[in-house]
Order: structure tokens, then sequence, then C-alpha cells
């Protein structure tokens, strides 16, 4: 896979946002500030930076959790997506909680205040992935189909057992309005014979029928949502991260029974191919 490189964005101007996380129903505060060079995107807890990188991952149930020097910093996934749709490189994520804000499940709210404080280009750059070969990844029972495009694709299939998201497959080019536009809404989701498993565990303390879809056996438990939600917010996990790769992607890639877990060996793989980074496990 070459390695190429692209000039580096930042935010034009710093936000803030407040909302309670996903699974640990922390309240948390989070400001998101452009930064002077490509230092690519690097989380803050507690003095503590987290460089948003794969190697940072220590956890993947439910969500993405980065975590360095004891502090931990939980579902980074879905801003690190909206951030990837903007082309923004070169970030500081200041975290005041163990988790980021749920917000509306997904990334439109993100995407959207990233929009309204714009973006900067920066004096530096930032590495670029391309896919030039089909090939297939192989990670436990999840599998992923390489292949070239002139820009970054997303596909993920999905199908659940017991539930209405049968035999569903979505994605295309992230760059087009409407492909953005589905995955960047489609809210996070779970199994309603789950719910209570995952309270007791800990988990989904701060989800509800606004910000989670919630499958049943015969349809949904939410009033609005679509049936190709869950593949989509498959799509946005996904992109989320592969955001963790540090780089940009350039080609596509198909998702099959996959996970946090195994998006995070795909990430690994590609991030190999950057040089200097190839001692990476």
């Amino acid at each position: 896979m070459p390695y190429n490189m692209m000039r580096s964005r930042t935010l034009l101007s710093p936000f803030a946002v407040e909302g309670v996380g996903l699974h640990t129903g922390a309240a948390v505060r989070v400001e998101v500030c452009p930064v002077s060079t490509p230092c690519g995107r690097v989380f803050i807890r507690e003095g503590v930076e987290i460089p948003a990188t794969v190697d940072n991952v220590t956890e993947t149930r439910r969500c993405t959790t980065l975590g360095r020097v004891g502090q931990t910093i939980s579902t980074v996934e879905h801003l690190l997506a909206a951030l990837l749709l903007a082309d923004i490189a070169a970030v500081r994520v200041v975290v005041d909680g163990p988790e980021l804000p749920a917000l509306d499940g997904a990334a439109l709210q993100w995407f959207s205040l990233i929009n309204t404080a714009g973006v900067c280009p920066l004096d530096g750059e930032c590495p670029v992935i391309a896919i030039t070969e089909t090939e297939w990844f192989h990670d436990g029972e999840s599998d992923f189909f390489l292949f070239p495009a002139p820009a970054l694709h997303v596909y993920a299939a999905l199908d659940v057992p017991g539930t209405i998201a049968r035999q569903r497959m979505v994605g295309g080019p992230v760059a087009e309005q409407d492909v953005r536009t589905q995955m960047l809404r489609a809210r996070t989701w779970g199994l309603e014979r789950e719910v209570q498993a995952l309270r007791d565990a800990g988990l989904a303390q701060g989800g509800s029928l606004e910000n989670a879809v919630i499958l049943s056996e015969t349809g949904f438990l939410n009033d609005q949502v679509w049936p190709d939600e869950p593949a989509w917010h498959k799509v946005l996990d996904l992109l989320g991260d592969l955001a963790l790769t540090g780089a940009h992607i350039a080609g596509g890639i198909l998702a099959v029974r996959a996970g946090h877990r195994s998006h995070l060996a795909l990430a690994r793989y590609l991030r190999r191919q950057m040089p200097g980074i190839s001692s990476l496990p």
C-alpha cells in the first residue's frame, strides 16, 4: 500500500459541548480546540495527552476506549468519525470525564458543531494510506474486503438473527452527501433482550430511546427509525475506528460481521503501512 501525504487541517475556532456518557451516564464537558501544528488528533484528560491512534486503545467492549498513564476516555468513535468526515486531522479534545457525551447517539451533532466552528489549513501535512490492490483481511469471525478507489468508500454488512436487521448492507463514498447524511444520523443500537444485562454490567447508563435504537424480535422499540439505521451505524463506527490509523485512507473497505475489536485490528494493519510504525503489535 503506497504511503503519501496531504495538507493537514484543523478547526478555525474552538467549541465546547456538555452532556452525559452513553455507557457511564456521567456528566461531561468537552472542549474541541484548534492547533497550530499538524500534531494529529489528541485527547486530554487530567492533563494527560492521549493521541488518537490504535496503539492507545485500551478497550473495545461496546465502544472504543483510549487510555494512557492511568487516564481513559470512552466512546471516542463518533467524534472521530465526524472529524474525519470534515477532514480535520489535527485537533486537541479536552475532556473532564470518563466518556464523551452521547449527544444524539450518532455523529450529526458533532459534525454540525465542527462545521459551525469552521476549518483552517495548517502549514504541515497529514499521511495518506492508499489501497491499491484487492485483498481480504480476516480477524476472528470478521472479514474485510479491501479494494482500490480514488477516495474513501466504506460499507458494512449486518445480519442480526431474530431481529428486523437481517441481511442488510449499506455504505458508499463517504464524500457523497447522501452517504454521509445517512451515516451521521444513524444512532447507536442494541437488543431489547440485552438492555438489562448491559445496565447490570454498568453499561448503557446514559442510553435512551432518543439516542439509541433498540431492536426487538418484531421491530424497533423506538417511534422514529428507518430499517437500515443499525447498519449505517456500523459504517459510522467503522469510520471512527479507522480514524485511529492517524491517516487519511484512499480506497474501499467492506466490513462483514465486524465490531470495534476487529475494526481496530484492521486499523493496526493499515497503520503498519506507514514508515516507522511497523513495530506496532
